[in-house]
């Protein structure tokens, strides 16, 4: 009874440490494919990875190809995954509503179509609307945040770079969802 209570835990032992190393596999070709625009968020910069495609985690993600996190699965296609020039964010960024990324650490990430907008006047941020043909989703005057959803992950970066700078504006940035690396 030892015996097979010791192989029963040796097995499950092996089985989540092959399915940890292959989860380990595709976050090392996640971060060779970030070869896109760089952008920043607070005091870290993250890097896209315009080759890797965002869907929703299922039970049938493989964890050999599949970074799944949460509610979204990142695979990189390795036909597309060749060195790109450094461009703008927007000429790198995916036309639809969702990319990868990667943290300077190599912490992967899912960016939105939707961009933070921190403000010091709630007028700023009706201005920051109607200049970038945005959508507001969210408004806190108090908090001076507001978020802006936008078509696609290019237009969102395109909305970046119109707002940065601007008066009243303190900081605009794409909004992101951190994958926490589980496996289903």
């Amino acid at each position: 009874m030892k015996t097979l209570s010791m192989l029963c835990v040796s097995l499950l032992g092996m089985a989540l440490a092959t399915a940890a190393q292959a989860q380990s596999s595709a976050e090392t070709q996640l971060r060779q494919a970030a070869t896109g625009a760089s952008f920043k968020i607070g005091d870290t910069q993250f890097r896209l990875a315009p080759s890797a495609v965002v869907s929703p985690a299922t039970a049938a993600s493989d964890p050999a190809q599949t970074i799944v996190g949460g509610k979204y699965a990142v695979s990189v296609d390795a036909a597309d995954a060749s060195p790109r020039s450094k461009r703008s964010a927007a000429a790198d960024a995916p036309s639809g509503k969702l990319a990868a990324a990667v943290s300077e650490s190599g912490v992967p990430a899912v960016v939105t179509s939707s961009i933070n907008v921190y403000f010091n006047q709630p007028s700023v941020l009706a201005d920051a609307v109607r200049a970038t043909g945005g959508k507001l989703t969210y408004s806190s005057d108090i908090g001076g945040k507001g978020t802006i959803e936008f078509g696609s992950v290019a237009e969102a970066f395109e909305a970046v770079g119109k707002l940065q700078g601007k008066a009243g504006i303190k900081e605009v940035s794409p909004q992101i969802e951190q994958l926490e690396n589980i496996l289903l």
